[in-house]
């Protein structure tokens, strides 16, 4: 079988990995595969090894012609898209252009479906817009659910087939952690914090709506403030752009604003814990499988304008520290709730932590209980016992995962869905 994996976002490489990572399952079951990627993962293909063409945001709408070349030579049986939302936002967004012209090609699609969007409203945010993502995937019959962060069963009567990604991601070794450590310059005994960041959330500083725009740009003036009273032998990774305002320690922080998915996967391995302030992170998601404890915050809490001297808002939960009082005082206008720094996402990431056992495997914390956060990543970095129950959790996870078939099984099954033979 041949397949086409579309995965045409930029500045992450969240889709295009989990493409590779399914390509690589299913070539021991003779599926010859080819991608169709954004400039930025050029890399990620050679490294990999395989036949790739890469497409561009100027080409706007001729980015049909162009895909629809690849299908003429490559003559695919089925096309894999490595994201169904992203594949759908980035045509939307980068391309203005819709991005169904793959259904026109006479060739099976098979989405991936990272976010179990069959069973939320679907709606999110478009750089501070509110969008509702199209019901296109309701008619597709038959969906691949990762995991993780996916459940690990399917849902009764549903159409999503969960499989085992990320399959070559485990635990480094003692020696490579410890290699990886001294090139950054940690000893034995020093905590080492992984701080995920992405360009998106660098750009939505200047390019999205007010509100969101207000997040992007002091959020990390409040996460820099809680870690920078962790101990002082903690230290930090950012794997992306070190945003303005987290004002960490010079000396503490180590700053890798690109790297390969090899690299990443090193840094996160090496880490002692993980800090994500966006639920749907590629850190948080790996660190399963690499055996590292994380924690992600969000903000539950919608709230008004500020009233009155103090900046008390309606919807702001009590026992606020005077830090917090002081952010809240200062940001303009109403602070929205939000799952995914800075967008909200609240209807999506939402109902996929629901009876999801990945959400035990993580500990989850509200951005503005400073207290909270603070003992959290204290606990999740130097507390044995708080440790030790994330790594229980864990390992129920990975091992709801072993007890899933055959990724090829999966994927010869998704393939008769849609008349296909494996």
């Amino acid at each position: 079988m041949r397949v086409l994996f579309m995965s045409p976002l930029a500045k992450s490489l969240h889709e295009t990995t989990i493409g590779l990572d399914l390509a690589d399952q299913l070539k021991g079951a003779g599926v010859v595969a080819h991608f169709v990627i954004d400039a930025d993962n050029e890399d990620q293909l050679k490294t990999a090894g395989y036949p790739y063409t890469v497409i561009t945001p100027a080409m706007g709408g001729r980015v049909r012609e162009e895909v629809g070349r690849v299908v003429g030579e490559f003559r695919p049986d089925a096309i894999v898209l490595s994201d169904y939302l992203a594949h759908w936002l980035t045509h939307l967004v980068s391309y203005e252009t819709d991005p169904w012209y793959v259904q026109d090609f006479g060739v099976p699609v098979i989405p991936l479906d990272l976010h179990d969007l069959t069973n939320t409203t679907r709606e999110l945010e478009v750089l501070g817009k509110t969008v509702v993502a199209d019901g296109n995937l309701l008619d597709m019959p038959v969906h691949l659910h990762p995991v993780p962060m996916g459940r690990p069963e399917a849902r009764a009567g549903g159409l999503g087939l969960p499989y085992r990604a990320n399959s070559g991601i485990e635990p480094l070794t003692d020696a490579a952690r410890a290699e990886v450590r001294r090139l950054l310059g940690l000893g034995g005994a020093e905590r080492l914090l992984m701080f995920p960041t992405l360009p998106w959330q660098e750009i939505m500083q200047t390019r999205a709506g007010p509100r969101t725009r207000e997040l992007a740009v002091r959020v990390p003036q409040l996460i820099g403030h809680y870690l920078r009273q962790l101990p002082d032998d903690t230290h930090f990774v950012v794997a992306g752009p070190y945003l303005d305002g987290l004002g960490l320690p010079p000396e503490r922080v180590h700053v890798e604003s690109s790297y390969t998915a090899q690299r990443y996967h090193a840094l996160l391995g090496a880490s002692d814990a993980v800090m994500s302030a966006f639920m749907l992170s590629y850190a948080l998601e790996r660190a399963v499988l690499a055996d590292v404890p994380g924690m992600f915050t969000l903000n539950s809490h919608a709230m008004g304008e500020a009233a009155g001297a103090g900046g008390r808002r309606a919807g702001a939960p009590d026992g606020l520290s005077p830090a917090v009082r002081g952010w809240l005082a200062d940001f303009p206008g109403a602070v929205p709730s939000f799952h995914m720094w800075p967008l909200s996402w609240n209807k999506v990431v939402g109902p996929l932590l629901v009876d999801n056992p990945f959400a035990d495997t993580t500990v989850r914390t509200e951005l503005f209980d400073e207290q909270g956060v603070v003992e959290a990543l204290t606990g999740i970095l130097y507390d044995p016992l708080v440790r030790g129950r994330l790594a229980e959790a864990r390992a129920a996870y990975r091992d709801g995962i072993d007890r899933l078939p055959a990724t090829a099984e999966v994927f010869a099954t998704a393939a008769q869905r849609v008349g296909l033979s494996l």
